[in-house]
């Protein structure tokens, strides 16, 4: 026997392991071909499943600007999501991750995972409180009706509106935003600050403001030469004309009346500034209040317009200190009192005996 035709042992081993490697790589492609069909038909059985049974129903907050990492925290706690890998490879194939909403979703079933995609896609209920400020409210009426609604307490709303950082933000040389919020319908998001509020309604006042200013430059300009008025003693002398009508119609006469008076050295004598004041804000005016020789803001016992506003005044009312009626009767015009007629309206004297008379026909 020649050497080549003698068998080579090695050659036999090596052909032996090549086959013996192609079939373990058969084998492990068939299992793992095995284990992808079972983890797909899982993936599918998954994505097919309900995430919410009839009858079943769940809350879910997603507060606002939440990464999508805790989107899928927030939906495991809620027990919508029950494999969160699959639901990873799920979603983002379909570009989930960047179009969910904030909002607070009152979701209930049958629910599978397209319709929860479709509404996280549309967004929740937004959680707002909605609060109306009237005109003619003190930042502590503002205060209590903050709290009353839960917004905010009231001792974080009044620090807000005294915070001496953000007044010189706003340009405001006073003590307090008031007479700088601007009385309207609000809606907050809960949780918004006691901060955000006020700056909420002091933009809102800088936008009417700067309108009416606007569009009654002349007017202001000479009523500021005339009187030496720069912006606070307009907010305030709107204040006194808020807190005195309610009456559209005759703010303008309102305005009219406390600059008469103030033509003539007259003190100004309004009820409602006896009783501005953190104490005192609640309190009929009476002449205790009125009388009193501390009280800083009492036209009774003052001259000229209180130290600020002591209220927070209307589109209305700012507009009547801005341009008071210049009617030739109502120049004349020194003294007003309640008709008490069920119109809201005054009767305006020229004269205190005519005053005297209107008091002992409409409040006698």
């Amino acid at each position: 026997m020649s050497a080549r035709n003698k068998p080579n042992p090695a050659s036999d081993d090596s052909k032996s392991l090549g086959k013996l490697a192609l079939r373990l790589a058969a084998v492990a492609l068939a299992v793992a071909m095995m284990v992808l069909g079972a983890v797909y038909l899982h993936y599918r059985s998954y994505v097919r499943s309900p995430v919410l049974e009839e009858g079943e129903s769940v809350t879910l907050v997603i507060p606002k600007n939440t990464a999508w990492p805790q989107v899928v925290s927030i939906l495991e706690r809620a027990d919508l999501v029950r494999r969160s890998t699959y639901f990873e490879y799920w979603a983002r194939r379909r570009h989930l991750p960047p179009a969910v909403k904030a909002g607070t979703y009152e979701l209930s079933g049958p629910l599978g995972l397209p319709e929860l995609a479709s509404k996280l896609r549309e967004g929740g209920k937004v959680d707002e409180t909605v609060v109306t400020f009237p005109e003619g409210l003190t930042i502590f009426h503002m205060a209590d009706r903050v709290e009353r609604l839960g917004l905010a307490s009231r001792d974080e709303f009044l620090r807000a509106a005294r915070d001496k950082q953000a007044l010189q933000k706003a340009g405001i040389d006073a003590d307090s935003f008031e007479g700088y919020l601007f009385p309207d319908t609000y809606r907050f998001r809960k949780g918004t600050s006691a901060a955000k509020i006020v700056e909420r309604m002091h933009g809102r006042w800088k936008v009417i403001w700067m309108a009416l200013e606007k569009q009654h430059a002349e007017r202001k300009k000479a009523l500021a030469e005339k009187y030496e008025f720069d912006r606070h003693d307009f907010v305030t002398l709107a204040s006194l004309v808020e807190r005195e009508t309610s009456a559209d119609g005759e703010r303008d006469l309102i305005a009219r009346v406390f600059l008469n008076r103030l033509d003539r050295d007259m003190r100004l004598q309004t009820d409602p500034t006896c009783v501005y004041g953190e104490e005192t804000y609640d309190k009929v005016p009476r002449p205790k209040y009125c009388k009193d020789k501390l009280n800083r803001y009492s036209t009774y016992v003052i001259d000229g317009l209180p130290p600020g506003p002591i209220a927070n005044p209307g589109r209305g009312s700012l507009q009547a200190a801005l341009d008071p009626s210049d009617e030739e009767d109502a120049k004349g015009y020194l003294f007003f009192v309640a008709r008490r007629d069920g119109t809201m309206r005054h009767y305006f004297s020229k004269t205190f005996a005519e005053h005297k008379k209107a008091i002992r026909r409409f409040l006698k």
